[in-house]
């Protein structure tokens, strides 16, 4: 496919169904050619030094080559089969790699739409990210089918082409929270193992949430939404479950399974488990 691009004339009014596309296109840029590539209207066109910053968001899809993407939180890498999805009004810049360029289709999406719940599913973290989809026919057959809706300019495209933009978002969304089900599983499958490493430490949580690239927030969140339990409640659980095996299995006294278990003092272990389990740590140790 040659490249093409058009940008459509910045006109709010042009709605239809809620959904305004300033532009779409498609381009190939080869190994060491310059970037971005010239030709592009004044409210689009950036220097890869310095960025820029769009209303609306922006799909931009990469089957093969690869390059890099960058915005204020963070440098990633792009490669084939990797959609850059870039939040509203947030800088950012991004090339391809000389050594190999890349093709890469994108369209802008702005209007009411964007304002409800698919800005909420689109960008569960509230800023740009990259997807890795792989190559994708289906995706590719989108975007192609609204480059020719573009190109024909006949009466009604825009309707259709806001069909193609709800397809898009959707099949983006749908990939994400598929992995994104899968990454949270993981992430408190290791955050359980580092707990139970670590029974008789002052854990951190808020540090932990950082060495996972997510805030305090939605580390918490994304716990208790897989586990059904807070992140401090898990871990209190976890001492008094690991003490209740000491004072059955050991001969350690109760001063000093509450030190081995992370408990800061004999009194404190004692209430929190007869609370927790009904209980208290003497009438096991009795038993």
């Amino acid at each position: 496919m040659e490249s093409f691009y058009h940008y459509l004339t910045d006109n709010l009014d042009a709605e239809d169904w809620g959904i305004y596309v300033p532009t779409c296109g498609y381009q190939q840029v080869y190994p060491g050619a310059n970037y971005p590539v010239e030709g592009h209207p004044d409210t689009h066109t950036f220097e890869t030094e310095i960025g820029r910053t769009l209303p609306g968001c922006y799909l931009i899809y990469i089957p093969t080559g690869r390059g890099v993407l960058e915005t204020k939180r963070g440098e990633w890498e792009v490669n084939s089969g990797d959609v850059m999805v870039l939040f509203p009004g947030e800088w950012h810049k991004y090339k391809p790699s000389m050594e190999t360029g890349w093709e890469e289709y994108w369209i802008g999406v702005r209007g009411e739409v964007l304002s409800n719940r698919i800005l909420k599913d689109l960008f569960p973290e509230n800023t740009s990210y990259v997807k890795s989809i792989g190559y994708q026919e289906e995706l590719i057959f989108l975007f192609n089918q609204s480059i020719k809706l573009v190109k024909r300019n006949s009466a009604g495209y825009r309707k259709i082409l806001a069909g193609i933009v709800l397809q898009l978002v959707a099949y983006i969304i749908a990939h994400e929270n598929e992995e994104l089900g899968n990454r949270e599983e993981q992430l408190c499958d290791k955050v359980i193992e580092y707990i139970r490493e670590n029974l008789n430490t002052d854990i951190n949580f808020k540090e932990l949430a950082s060495q996972h690239h997510l805030s305090y927030n939605r580390f918490r969140t994304v716990f208790k939404n897989n586990t059904g339990i807070s992140l401090q409640q898990y871990l209190i659980q976890e001492r008094l479950e690991h003490a209740k095996r000491l004072m059955i299995n050991t001969e350690l006294s109760l001063k000093e399974i509450s030190a081995k278990t992370g408990f800061n003092s004999l009194f404190y272990f004692s209430k929190v488990f007869k609370s927790k389990m009904g209980y208290s740590p003497g009438q096991i140790r009795r038993k």
